[in-house]
Parts: C-alpha cells; sequence; structure tokens
C-alpha cells in the first residue's frame, strides 16, 4: 500500500486524495489455479466541511500513469504476457463526504505465481505491464499519477447543483516498494 497522495481540491472546495493498493487474491469470479494481481486505487473526500457528496468519473484505462522503476530509474526488462480477463471500466463514483471507495483499477485474471515473480496489467486502453521475474535482484518501486477527466458530453443536473460537486483533476502517487519473492 503506499501513501495517500496530496489532497487536491476544486474551486468549490470539493478534495479528494488516493492511494495505491497491490494484492494478490481471488476477485469474485476468478477461477484461475493461482491468485491474480489486483491493483486498487483507494480514493477518500477530504473535502473541510461536510455537504454535498463528492463525485468523479473513474476511468482507470485513461486516468492511470504508472512506472514501476528500480532503484537507479530502470524498469523491468520486457517480458512477454498472457491472459485472460476483463478491464475495470469507466463509470461515475459518488464519494460522501468523509468517505472512502477501493476500487479495481487493472485486468482481470492476470497474475503470477507467487513463487515466478509479479505481473501487473492495467486495463485498457492502456494496457500498461510490468513483470519482475522470482530472484529478481533489484528493488522496484511504483508511482504514478491519476486524472480525472469530466466527459465532454456530461450535462450537470440543476436541481442538484451538480456542477459544484464534480471533481476533476490530477492525482500524483507517492513511489511505493514492490516485494518480490527471490525465487
Amino acid at each position: 500500500m503506499s501513501d495517500w497522495s496530496k489532497p487536491a481540491g476544486t474551486i468549490h472546495g470539493q478534495t479528494l486524495r488516493v492511494r495505491m493498493i497491490v494484492a494478490q487474491g481471488h476477485s469474485p469470479a476468478h477461477a484461475g489455479p493461482w491468485a491474480e494481481t489486483e491493483f486498487y486505487l483507494e480514493f477518500q473526500n477530504v473535502t473541510g466541511a461536510a455537504g454535498t457528496p463528492l463525485q468523479f468519473y473513474f476511468d482507470p484505462g485513461r486516468g492511470f500513469r504508472g512506472e514501476l522503476l528500480d532503484a537507479t530509474g530502470k524498469p523491468p526488462p520486457p517480458v512477454g504476457m498472457g491472459g485472460s480477463g476483463g478491464g475495470a471500466g469507466p463509470c461515475w463514483i459518488t464519494l460522501p463526504y468523509d468517505s472512502t471507495i477501493r476500487l479495481r483499477a487493472n485486468m482481470y485474471g492476470y497474475g503470477l505465481k507467487p513463487e515466478d515473480g509479479f505481473m501487473l496489467v492495467l486495463s485498457p486502453p492502456s494496457m500498461q505491464n510490468w513483470t519482475i521475474k522470482a530472484g529478481d535482484p533489484n528493488v522496484y518501486f511504483m508511482s504514478g499519477t491519476f486524472t480525472v477527466t469530466t466527459p465532454t458530453d456530461h450535462v450537470a443536473r440543476s436541481s442538484d447543483d451538480d456542477a459544484r460537486t464534480i471533481w476533476s483533476g490530477t492525482l500524483v502517487l507517492p513511489k511505493m516498494k514492490i516485494a518480490v519473492p527471490k525465487g
């Protein structure tokens, strides 16, 4: 789990922060023999006053841009990948005051046996992917940004004063160490 990003607010005071979580597990529909890599973005509404819930458009395939680099600034060597599964799709999120939500941000069904290393494949259209083979002597760190862009066809509902509750912007995710079995 990474540290929280610095909070970022709108001109109307809606304030959001995010952190990354990487886990190995079985999502509800995953029937594979070993765990998949689960990559989550956890968002928290840290608006300074209680009020109308914050809204944002979650599109992990377009919004998240990650880097996985070793201590010298080099990515892991490229490795071919295989797998099957869907990816987290875009949707509107409503996050009440002082609330947190964890959202899946990568492809379902991808991963390696823990003794083989680490594989992370992000959702389309980005499809960024990284594999670290077990026994790789380097220490790796993941970081990134998440940019929320409100769709151009979104129409605010005047009765809800919707336009003032929508958050958009970029959050910078701090580095997180990725631990890989030594083989």
